[in-house]
């Protein structure tokens, strides 16, 4: 190879590294392909090539080399048409492995890893060709590069959609709405506010079952979309509850019709398994006036809500002054939390996560309950928020940290080992200074080895302040903590980010898990997930697995473990100990 031949070939592996470069750094996809365009090119006009993305039943140009005005006029009018066939005659074929000659040049399919097309790469030329030699090496490494930037761009925005969105309905989730609503207030707008929560909905299911419940959440969505304007916004916030921010020139009278137009809509029957169902809600209103704030507004709200609820249900109301204040269980629950650590109220169950191919207790995710005298245990989505809300966090979960350890420790007095133990830390808890201290306090405390604790972490630590937080994960790391990136999809943190924080694991929210197994498939965004827990060295749990069929797929797709009912329930200490003792011989390795 001569030296011209040299500094062109090098100048080829710097233009791919620059190419690949981009996935990495989530540079807009449009930047990757024209960076391929490039890489295919020549300065013969029948070598250049663009890309076409399919955008609902259409396919769009994404990018395109530098071709001359001949050429480019061809790429431009392409019949989309046309390139539809083409898929059609590679499914024909066997795939496009290979560039199919047309009229006037050649196509080929971007694929992914499970063979679904996510795109082509079009030649136009004077006649039909196809390539070959070094060309066909550059249009096949384009292919693949091309194919792993349009699945991370695919990832990247289902995962932004989903952290945004309820999984169930597909509406805006509470913090996606809640912030919609301070932008709103923030822009000077004046909008009116509707809390709905459906009536006595927890029978549905308790009785039918939580499928026939999610049933009938999808169609109340969908009713009470169908009622309101182009411009409001409609969100799923609570279990049974859903809230609209209605926009422009809102007064009470309008507030309050609205919100009746929406408990009417569901009036007619509800149809579920062969089941005639009905169903009534309640709803509270609020407007805007002077001095109003997006957190103002959204209490009156909901304190309207609450007293429809205590009036008798199926009802509107509208926020008056006379209502303000907190509703008085809230008042009585915050009390008695004051006193629930002095009153040993609190305790930890612990639900096992399983090695999916071994059946091995891997480890084990530690999970705060509250069981206050006289009333039984009390559920953790009741009593948290307050906790968090008061502040009151900070200080039980110190005591969280303290009691894992002191339990793991009895375990590996009485077993000569004990699973991984992962404990939860709220933001509340983590934004609070003297986390290390508390870390570092539990573990000397109890002698725990800090190989054998995990910490779990949500993504919402890693967008509000990206570089202390990175700061906090390193020195966990170095003290010889576990990290574990929780309900992983349902956050906003960067994929960039993630290559440069020390986590270990990274758990899938249960929200992913739950549609495996409705004869559609494995879910190609679960096996994205897999695949990015792998090529950045993390291992992965799957949370909420609730059958054998989920975890056989979930086990087959290279998932590391898996945490559900299907395994077990959260379990007391001696419950744990005891399912322990059932499981295949060796655990914990």
């Amino acid at each position: 190879m001569d030296q011209t031949e040299r500094s062109q070939s090098d100048r080829r592996e710097e233009g791919w590294r620059q190419a690949i470069g981009l996935l990495f750094e989530q540079r807009p996809l449009s930047e990757s392909l024209a960076a391929l365009c490039r890489q295919c090119g020549s300065t013969d006009d029948a070598r250049q090539v663009a890309f076409y993305l399919q955008e609902g039943e259409r396919w769009q140009l994404a990018a395109r080399g530098p071709l001359t005005a001949r050429s480019a006029a061809a790429i431009e009018v392409i019949e989309p048409g046309d390139l539809s066939r083409l898929v059609l005659e590679s499914a024909a074929v066997g795939g496009l492995d290979r560039g199919l000659p047309f009229e006037g040049g050649w196509a080929r399919s971007l694929e992914s890893g499970a063979g679904e097309v996510l795109g082509l790469i079009v030649n136009v030329a004077d006649g039909p060709i196809s390539p070959a030699g070094e060309h066909a090496r550059r249009i096949d490494m384009a292919c693949y590069v091309a194919a792993l930037a349009i699945e991370q761009r695919n990832l990247v925005d289902e995962l932004a959609f989903r952290a945004g969105h309820d999984h169930l309905t597909g509406l805006m989730n509470r913090a996606t709405f809640e912030r919609e609503l301070r932008e709103s207030m923030q822009r000077g707008e004046a909008p009116g506010l509707l809390c709905v929560s459906l009536d006595r909905f927890r029978l549905v299911n308790e009785v039918l079952g939580h499928a026939a419940g999610n049933s009938i959440l999808k169609q109340v969505g969908r009713r009470f979309q169908a009622c309101l304007r182009r411009g409001d916004t409609l969100a799923r916030v609570g279990g049974d509850e859903f809230a609209v921010i209605l926009r422009g020139e809102v007064d009470e009278g309008k507030a309050d019709a609205t919100a009746s137009l929406l408990l009417r809509s569901l009036s007619a029957p509800f149809f579920v398994d062969g089941n005639e169902l009905y169903v009534s809600a309640s709803a509270g209103t609020s407007c805007s006036r002077q001095g109003s704030t997006a957190e103002t507004l959204e209490r009156e709200a909901f304190i309207a809500l609450y007293h429809a609820k205590r009036a008798g249900k199926a009802r509107v109301m509208r926020f008056v002054g006379s209502m303000a204040g907190t509703p008085p269980e809230r008042l009585e629950m915050e009390k008695r939390l004051r006193t629930a650590l002095e009153r040993d109220e609190m305790l930890l169950y612990y639900q096992p996560q399983i090695e999916l191919a071994t059946g091995h207790v891997g480890g084990a995710e530690v999970l705060l309950r509250w069981r206050p005298e006289g009333l039984g245990i009390v559920s953790p989505a009741a009593f948290i928020p307050i906790l968090e809300e008061t502040g009151l966090i900070v200080e039980v979960g110190r005591w969280v940290l303290l009691e894992t350890c002191r339990q793991g420790m009895k375990w590996l007095a009485a077993w000569g080992r004990t699973p991984r133990l992962g404990v939860n830390v709220s933001a509340v808890q983590f934004a609070q200074p003297g986390l290390i201290q508390q870390v570092e306090s539990a573990l000397a405390e109890s002698g725990f080895p800090p190989a054998l604790l995990e910490l779990e972490l949500t993504e919402s630590l890693l967008v509000r302040d990206f570089e202390s937080a990175a700061r906090t994960f390193e020195s966990l790391h170095t003290m010889g903590i576990s990290l574990a990136l929780d309900d992983f999809g349902t956050g906003q943190s960067s994929l960039a980010y993630l290559q440069n924080l020390p986590f270990q694991r990274l758990k899938i929210d249960q929200s992913f898990i739950r549609p495996i197994g409705d004869d559609e498939g494995f879910p190609p965004l679960v096996d994205n997930i897999l695949r990015l827990g792998e090529g950045l060295g993390m291992s992965t749990i799957a949370e909420g697995v609730e059958t054998a069929h989920q975890a056989e797929m979930l086990r087959q797709a290279g998932c590391g473990e898996g945490q559900g009912y299907f395994f077990a329930k959260p379990l007391p200490v001696a419950g744990f100990a005891e399912f322990c003792g059932r499981q295949p011989a060796q655990p914990f390795d």
